[in-house]
């Protein structure tokens, strides 16, 4: 029975009518409608997110890109710029296992409360003393010894507050006055597994998402909302990690700071009180004296510069910042670049941070080595948490080497520590830095440290003479010649744009960020991303494609390269639990890969033919990993399809590292959540229901995303190329305030009605055979709709079809055959003028290397790997194919200015600050780990 998007009830009804076969009653596909969006601005948005964002109650619509995975859409009059290469976010970092000690411990009861420290002083079991006389003994490893044993309280993780008013609101994020929150709800423990976590949102936003800068802080503390891990009492692991770190980088380091204050005239040993931080005092009275105290702590302890040769190549200096509003990255401000202020900045330059040692002539993100935030009172809110957390994320933005970032949140005598990664934040218990000034002092030392490791920056990368250079020492190459893997012990040494392609603007998430490089002559993508744990290895699904034509190729990588746990001082063996879920946060690990550098996304294709010989070669590509590797991709988005300037190919798709072996799905091995993976934009009618009654993720979920990816190309773009001011029916289909239910329905809506819409992209008989063939794919996923439909029947459900590889070449065969129709009716030279075409990226001329295959044939569709002899013609038995010869680049033909998609406003630090380095080169030595 084929439903119709017109007269969907909600789940359970049972209502329907008719005669015949049509009598029978089936549950909608949906139970829900697409959230109202009344007076929403609809324009292009942000093209890489590609998790679910949670809509934020009460929140004012704004305007979003549809499409949360690809090249960012410049608005009208707008300065273009080069796409994102990569999506980057999966769906539930959080595992659905509860803390089990709390489980145990309490035994379902109400959980100790812990809040906000009463306002006489601070809770001295909450205290850990650091001084020499109280020296940490050595711990012993427990099952959870960092995670709170604890429920939100007062000034603890706990709801996210609306958006309500915020656009009036400014955009000053300050807020010098703390109001204590009411006590959340405890929640009651149970040793039994529960369902996933939704992962809660993503602040990368829409493209010029956020008005002002409350809206940002409500996006940050949703993404947060579940990965607040706090240290845990007693103990106080956190602190001792710190502590542990900081001695190991500098030789007797304890004694020194005690001799020390026992003859710095600015401390008072026997009342143990700095002298001029005086408790309870406000904010304004904080900053200078603290100003003053840490300078002299690095100047102390050697901190302030550090010389080779006799030249200085990095420096450090503590900044009263508040007031200073510092700029935020172009792309998150809707109609202005957002600033913020901490209060008070330790600035930091050095090989890794800048290009040279010297400052900018005005406060950056870009050279912020840590974060301080004074408050009057140790309330812990989460307006104070989503303060210090858009500090941290604005680091992370403009420094894409970063991995993780400190932030000290203070009083007049009470500090927390924060440490900011890829898996949210973990946070110390209060501290009474008075009585613990031993501790105080290495902290300061440890947060202005001349170490680059130490602050967060992966010194792999790092800028020499001007330009930033990335080295490392995979074991493993690939070989093109040869087609195999090969031992390696060289150290590949990588120039880099000064710039990257990509970075993704989010704390927690995967914290994709993508280089443009160039060795050896020849040019590729560095991605960088932190994989969640549980996860697939993208290197080995690579290796395992390696040479399949229409599949991104690689040619290094370097996984596992560290683990969240380890940074944050935990055992492996030990667990990190949200503090207001008590649920388990998963353990992240970094990863490196290098890849062949390819085209842009299909909306750059210089004609129609140009464009279907890309999808054609993309779906057989998809096809043969599936059924030649058992491997699926799960994540088909706008920018993971891309043009390939290397012959015979047109297509290519890129980025598998949230795919899965079909033998894993089939074992039903998937969590729920996890079955929505996949950019949200372009999901499938039947990944959008959840259904568990629909069974996991297949190859027609993946083909119908190609099948929008086509439709976003030919509605969403006019016939240069360039995005649409006004999106129409697409705006939903990113838009975050819109559930997935109702998402789906106007999916499902737009399948069955063939007209109503027109196509924008390409003009003249191009569009004739255009929409023919848009109506035919949309036939073709009828029977689809018509199966999800019975199966999620309620009163007479029909099992949905299990996947078999001979139904799924099937519906490859199908699938492709359509579009090979519609290339053979195509013109070979596009009936656009020359004068409006889309200018493609230039790439190299490589006719020298592999001739291409004849533009006006639509090639065979039977799953292949690109033959070695395809030069004289002939055809390729299946015994004869081999994994393809990479053909070389010519460098001399790379348009430089193509190597950097960052718009060039955004180069200048003074004016725009996104990424920014100083402009300060010149030849010097630096100092590299390992």
């Amino acid at each position: 029975m084929l439903l119709n998007a017109n007269h969907l009830g909600s789940i359970g009804s049972g209502s329907g009518s008719g005669t015949g076969n049509k009598s029978r009653s089936y549950g909608p596909i949906f139970d829900e409608e697409p959230a109202p969006l009344p007076g929403s601005e609809t324009r292009p948005c942000d093209p890489f997110s590609d998790e679910e964002p949670a809509p934020l109650p009460g929140s004012e619509s704004h305007s979003c890109d549809p499409f949360s995975d690809g090249e960012p859409a410049p608005l009208p009059g707008s300065e273009s710029h080069s796409c994102d290469y990569f999506s980057d976010e999966e769906p539930a970092p959080l595992d659905a296992t509860r803390n089990p000690k709390v489980a145990t411990q309490f035994g379902g009861g109400r959980l100790p409360y812990m809040g906000s420290l009463p306002p006489d002083g601070p809770d001295s079991r909450s205290l850990l003393p650091l001084s020499a006389a109280t020296r940490v003994t050595p711990r012993t490893p427990v099952i959870n010894r960092h995670s709170s044993l604890f429920t939100p309280g007062e000034g603890d993780p706990g709801p996210i507050p609306a958006l309500n008013n915020l656009r009036s609101a400014g955009h000053d994020a300050r807020s010098t006055v703390s109001t204590p929150e009411d006590p959340a709800s405890p929640q009651c423990p149970t040793t039994a597994p529960t369902p996933p976590t939704p992962y809660s949102g993503s602040s990368h936003g829409s493209e010029r998402a956020y008005a002002v800068v409350p809206e940002l802080k409500v996006a940050i503390n949703n993404e947060l909302s579940e990965a607040w891990v706090a240290e845990a009492h007693g103990t106080h692991p956190f602190q001792t990690h710190l502590i542990e770190t900081i001695e190991e980088e500098h030789y007797n380091l304890d004694s020194r700071v005690e001799a020390w204050l026992e003859q710095y005239d600015g401390y008072d040993t026997k009342h143990k009180s700095w002298k001029t931080i005086k408790k309870g005092a406000p904010e304004a009275r904080l900053y200078e004296p603290l100003v003053d105290l840490m300078e002299k702590i690095l100047e102390q302890f050697g901190q302030l510069e550090e010389k080779e040769a006799g030249t200085v190549i990095k420096r450090r200096k503590v900044v009263n910042t508040h007031g200073a509003f510092m700029r935020h990255n172009t792309a998150d401000g809707k109609k202005s670049i957002l600033k913020t202020e901490p209060d008070i900045t330790i600035f930091g330059t050095g090989p890794s941070a800048t290009d040279g040692p010297e400052f900018s002539k005005k406060p950056s993100y870009s050279e912020a080595a840590s974060l301080w935030e004074i408050k009057t009172k140790p309330d812990f809110t989460s307006d104070e948490r989503g303060q210090v957390a858009c500090y941290a994320r604005e680091v992370l933005i403009q420094q894409p080497n970063r991995r993780f970032v400190y932030a000290t949140l203070m009083t007049g005598n009470i500090l927390r520590i924060l440490r900011f990664d890829r898996a949210g934040c973990y946070y110390s218990q209060p501290i009474d830095f008075h009585k613990n000034a031993n501790f105080f002092v290495k902290l300061v030392v440890l947060l202005g440290s001349l170490n680059e490791d130490l602050l967060g920056f992966d010194t792999s990368i790092t800028w020499l003479g001007g330009q930033r250079v990335l080295k490392m020492r995979p074991a493993e190459l690939f070989n093109p010649t040869t087609g195999a893997w090969e031992a390696n012990t060289e150290e590949l040494v990588f120039t880099l744009a000064s710039l990257p392609v990509f970075a993704r603007r989010t704390i927690r998430s995967r914290g994709t960020v993508c280089w443009d490089a160039e060795y050896k002559g020849q040019h590729y993508i560095i991605k960088d991303y932190w994989r969640a744990d549980g996860r697939a290895y993208e290197s080995a699904f690579l290796k395992k494609l390696a040479g399949i034509k229409g599949v991104g190729q690689m040619l290094a990588f370097d996984d596992d390269r560290e683990t969240i746990k380890a940074g944050r001082g935990f055992d492996v063996a030990e667990e990190m639990y949200s503090h207001s879920t008590n649920l388990r946060v998963l353990d992240r690990s970094f990863m490196r890969i290098v890849l062949r550098k390819y085209g842009g996304t299909l909306e750059k294709a210089a004609c129609a033919r140009d464009l279907l010989c890309a999808i054609r070669d993309i779906v057989a590509g998809h096809r043969d990993g599936l059924l030649e590797q058992d491997i699926l991709h799960r994540d088909i988005s706008f920018s993971n399809i891309r043009l390939s300037p290397y012959e015979p190919e047109k297509g290519v798709v890129i980025d598998w590292d949230l795919a899965k072996e079909m033998k894993t799905l089939l074992a039903g091995t998937v969590t729920e959540d996890d079955s929505r993976t996949g950019t949200r934009a372009y999901q499938s009618v039947k990944v959008l229901n959840g259904s568990p009654l629909l069974g996991h993720h297949d190859n027609m979920d993946d083909i119908e995303s190609i099948f929008y990816v086509l439709c976003y190309v030919l509605y969403g773009f006019d016939t240069c190329g360039n995005p649409h001011s006004e999106l129409g029916f697409l705006a939903d289909w990113g838009n975050v305030l819109v559930r997935p239910a109702g998402l789906g329905q106007q999916k499902l809506a737009f399948i069955q009605n063939p007209h109503g819409q027109k196509l924008t992209r390409y003009v003249g008989e191009e569009l004739v055979t255009l929409n023919r063939l848009v109506k035919n794919l949309r036939k073709f996923f009828l029977s689809r709709m018509e199966q999800i439909g019975e199966a999620i029947d309620v009163y007479d459900p029909t099992p949905f079809p299990v996947y078999e590889r001979a139904r799924a070449d099937e519906d490859y065969q199908q699938f492709l055959a359509m579009i090979d129709s519609a290339i053979e009716k195509l013109p070979l030279v596009s009936s656009i003028p020359a004068s409006a075409r889309s200018t493609p990226i230039p790439f190299p001329d490589l006719s020298a290397a592999a001739p291409p295959s004849p533009s006006g044939s639509t090639g065979s569709t039977k799953r292949r790997r690109i033959p070695e002899d395809h030069q004289d013609g002939s055809s390729t038995s299946r015994s004869k194919r081999t994994r393809a010869e990479v053909p070389p680049v010519d460098p001399a033909s790379d348009d430089s200015d193509s190597r950097s998609s960052i718009p060039k406003n955004m180069k200048d630090r003074e004016d725009a600050a996104p990424y920014t380095p100083s402009k300060k080169s010149g030849k010097r030595r630096t100092k590299r780990r390992g």
